[in-house]
């Protein structure tokens, strides 16, 4: 018992140095982070079979540099209508507390062109942002 008036202000003290918005999967070990993506867009129109919606949560912590992709998932969003939820279990030896990541979304024609895209960003899992985003496309090219 003598441990005890200790050990809990350590739990207490280390718990609050725990990277914020970072939650871990149940039964996971802690050693993966849940991050769910909800997209859709707003036009009224339901796409031909054949289109795929590509996700993909991103390093974005470098200015002059190109993002980096942690994770990606593509599905083919046949003849079903938005909205398309994705749920990615991301590693969490890949996020680093004082970096920024964003989730992104697209969705191509059977023939690779864009047909909606993200033009926001949406900030995901450190910095006091979400492990959930809800993305609303915009018509591409």
């Amino acid at each position: 018992m003598r441990i005890a008036p200790i050990a809990l202000p350590l739990a207490l003290t280390l718990a609050a140095c725990a990277p914020a918005g970072i939650a871990a999967l149940p039964g996971s070990g802690q050693d993966t982070t849940q991050v769910t993506v909800t997209a859709t867009y707003r036009e009224r129109i339901l796409l031909t079979p054949g289109h795929v919606l590509n996700v993909r949560l991103e390093d974005v912590s470098l200015m002059d540099a190109p993002s980096r992709v942690i994770v990606e998932s593509s599905m083919t969003v046949d003849g079903r209508g938005p909205p398309y939820r994705v749920t990615f279990a991301v590693p969490r030896s890949q996020i680093q507390p004082q970096n920024t990541y964003v989730v992104r979304a697209e969705i191509r024609d059977p023939a690779g062109r864009l047909r909606f895209t993200t033009d926001t960003h949406y900030p995901v899992l450190t910095r006091g942002a979400p492990t959930s985003a809800d993305i609303v496309m915009v018509a591409g090219g």
